[in-house]
């Protein structure tokens, strides 16, 4: 049950894939609201200089954002990536911890500036707030309890699927699952793993890279992961901003330069793993 914890403390939500290619080079974009502005690479580079953002990001979302258990310092695929992209435009930061379902209320409260925890762009996530382009690709997979025989998606029918609230996992089941299902909400993914490996549910809707990260570090026999992928058109990544913020096309940019000089891709060796090992 302690190492059960250990990995639910590391990984809790959201959000992915196996095997991204970098979603730019697809030209897919984050708010379909958002008018694109031809900003060059010099153009931002150090443009928010002087600037000290306030981030939000959750301690829950490996391998995205994470706290380190010896230096409580936060960790991950997301820091990294906040890292490299206030170097290159020039601003400070500091990261403001709290669960996934609160950074929404923060952001609109003004008490951060942006928000990034493998934050899923959903259309009714983009009627309040407004993302940057796609950062990083994510499909679902499902977790399920072994003594419950669920060998592929079909079998999931009139099981109970628990799922973490205010997540776009939840919204997926709620939508998308049968009718005979019963949804069973939790205030974080910590509870839902404590829970499946218990059998008091049957299953759960997951991020295919957190999937992936659960059970490379399971030990126990009770939770396996189905192969079959549940493609979302609602759950890629993007960086969470308030509607009309005038610094998300010189994120956009930044994310691109990132990816063309390589950046991006050694943080995604750091924390996913490169495509040879995919």
């Amino acid at each position: 049950m302690k190492k059960l914890l250990l990995i639910c403390m590391m990984i809790c939500l959201v959000f992915c894939l196996g095997g991204c290619n970098f979603p730019w080079d697809k030209e897919k974009t984050g708010d379909k609201n958002v008018r694109k502005e031809n900003i060059t690479a010099s153009e931002v580079k150090d443009s928010m200089k002087g600037k000290q953002l306030i981030i939000g990001v959750s301690d829950g979302m490996a391998p995205f954002s994470v706290r380190d258990e010896k230096t409580k310092e936060m960790k991950g695929f997301d820091i990294d990536l906040i890292k490299g992209i206030s170097e290159y435009l020039g601003f400070e930061y500091k990261l403001r911890v709290a669960p996934m379902r609160e950074l929404t209320d923060l952001l609109r409260e003004k008490k951060i500036d942006l928000a990034i925890s493998g934050i899923c762009i959903t259309d009714s996530r983009q009627k309040e707030f407004q993302f940057s382009d796609v950062y990083f690709e994510n499909t679902l997979k499902v977790m399920v309890n072994t003594d419950k025989n669920i060998t592929d998606r079909k079998e999931l029918e009139g099981k109970t699927i628990g799922v973490e609230e205010g997540t776009s996992n939840a919204e997926y089941a709620q939508t998308n699952l049968s009718e005979e299902n019963k949804i069973k909400v939790y205030p974080s993914m910590d509870k839902v793993f404590k829970d499946l490996e218990k059998g008091k549910i049957d299953a759960t809707v997951y991020d295919a890279t957190g999937v992936d990260y659960f059970m490379a570090n399971y030990k126990g026999d009770k939770i396996s992961a189905l192969d079959e992928k549940l493609n979302s058109a609602e759950s890629n990544y993007g960086i969470m901003f308030r509607k009309k913020d005038p610094s998300v096309g010189k994120f956009n940019v930044t994310l691109q330069v990132l990816n063309t000089e390589g950046t991006y891709q050694t943080i995604k060796n750091e924390w996913i793993g490169s495509e040879d090992e995919d």
